[in-house]
């Protein structure tokens, strides 16, 4: 039986973390000595305590309960699941290393080692969870053999359809009506999630419609950047403000930790989730709301690609930019308005057990993990 050395964040909620946990508990099954090694946070601020997984007690104990390296204990495979993406010397027969390159480049984000001397060495691979992200990689001289595409998952078990009861419970705690239409968007506030078109976007479409809400999730926690701030940051047109005080008020914002099982719940008690992104390695947030059986609506070109099918939802029109290193998508804001209309006004129709059957016959952690183990070589 090969050792597997896990290398990464376990016990908080940056999507690194979320990845890695995920997939220790998918680890644990296979037929491998499973090892692991706690490196340092990426912000000294980062803990358990302020920034938790919200994983379940029982999860948290079996990803907790995973041994570390015995002394002297070889490794055959190391798997490293960190930020910056760690070069440094590994005395495993081959070293994995996983990394996102949401702008399709890497310029600065290695540590640790000289990088044109591990772009030669064939003992080092990369794992990245979609083809847009791998781009990245390709561009910085990674052999394309040695670029591998693992896609993430959802647990079946937890993002799944809710019921009414749970539906209703969530929505009151909004403050949201049985018939308001909610739209929600969950994630760090951060430039590449498109936000900003998105708050446009609502703004003119909650004119046409008054049962419309938007709920805004953000990652402020980790980042200290709310969803407000960009709401303030977004000025007067031409044709005056959009952004009156009736459009405000329909708009709730979350800040506070949650739970993986209230994310899922949250998920369930809205009618679609928006994600317009510019740039993302993957962006799992719509596939866990797609898993939950929420129609999703995401950019077209981009990371997403990987797992969209007609079955969950529209894609927004985009078109490619490239400034200097960097690569992105400009969301088209018709082509978000009409996405969304459609959608809000039943002219496109989702089923929430379609929409959640869909993801659940391809993207389970069960399955994307069982992926990453036959790259690893287990």
């Amino acid at each position: 039986m090969k050792t597997l050395r896990v290398e990464g964040w376990r016990g908080i909620n940056h999507s690194y973390a979320i990845v890695n946990q995920w997939q220790l508990l998918e680890l644990c099954r296979l037929p491998v000595e499973l090892c692991h090694v706690d490196r340092p946070f990426f912000n000294a601020g980062w803990n358990p305590g302020r920034n938790g997984s919200g994983l379940g007690d029982a999860q948290q104990r079996q990803i907790a309960s995973i041994r570390g390296p015995r002394p002297g204990e070889h490794a055959d495979i190391a798997y490293r699941i960190t930020f910056p993406f760690d070069l440094s010397a590994c005395d495993a027969d081959r070293l994995f290393v996983f990394g996102t390159a949401e702008y399709q480049h890497t310029t600065g984000m290695f540590a640790g080692g000289d990088l044109q001397q591990s772009i030669a060495d064939e003992r080092l691979s990369i794992v990245t969870p979609s083809h847009w992200s791998a781009a990245g990689f390709l561009k910085t001289g990674f052999d394309p053999a040695r670029v591998h595409v693992v896609a993430h998952g959802i647990d079946p078990g937890t993002f799944r359809p809710i019921d009414r009861k749970r539906r209703k419970t969530m929505r009151n705690l909004m403050r949201v009506r049985n018939d308001d239409f909610v739209l929600l968007s969950v994630g760090a506030m951060t430039e590449n999630k498109g936000i900003d078109l998105l708050l446009t976007a609502f703004a003119r479409l909650r004119r046409r419609h008054r049962h419309l809400k938007l709920v805004l999730k953000d990652q402020s926690n980790l980042y200290g950047l709310t969803a407000d701030r960009i709401l303030a940051t977004l000025g007067t047109s031409a044709q005056g403000n959009p952004f009156t005080e009736d459009v405000v008020a329909s708009i709730i914002f979350v800040s506070h930790n949650l739970s993986v099982a209230d994310l899922a719940a949250l998920y369930g008690s809205v009618d679609c989730y928006v994600s317009p992104y510019k740039a993302e390695g993957f962006n799992l947030t719509p596939l866990e709301a797609a898993g939950c059986g929420v129609p999703v609506v995401v950019t077209r070109g981009g990371s997403t690609d990987d797992y969209f099918e007609p079955a969950i939802g529209l894609q927004v029109d985009s078109k490619r930019v490239q400034s200097g290193h960097r690569t992105w998508l400009e969301p088209d804001p018709e082509s978000l308005h009409d996405a969304l209309a459609r959608i809000i006004e039943g002219r496109q129709r989702f089923d929430a057990a379609a929409v959640s059957a869909a993801v659940h016959a391809r993207f389970t952690w069960s399955k994307v993990t069982g992926d990453l183990g036959r790259v690893l070589g287990l």
